[in-house]
């Protein structure tokens, strides 16, 4: 079976990390979470909650078009 949204979304967060250079903090405030959520996020220690999960997908899809 494929990656779930929420495997999709942490792993197009860690590569717009990645290719922006923006940093974890950066990220945690323009998603409105707390920096430690992001690294657990990018770490894998867990997923993004149902209601962080379309804040992200939306952060990803401004971030794409900007591209």
């Amino acid at each position: 079976m494929g990656m779930d949204r929420k495997e999709k979304a942490v792993k197009e967060l860690a590569a717009f990390k990645k290719a922006s250079g923006w940093s974890q903090d950066r990220l945690a405030k323009e998603l409105g979470v707390h920096d430690q959520t992001v690294g657990g996020w990018l770490r894998g220690i867990y997923k993004p909650s149902l209601l962080a999960l379309p804040i992200i997908e939306a952060f990803l899809e401004r971030a794409r078009r900007m591209e």
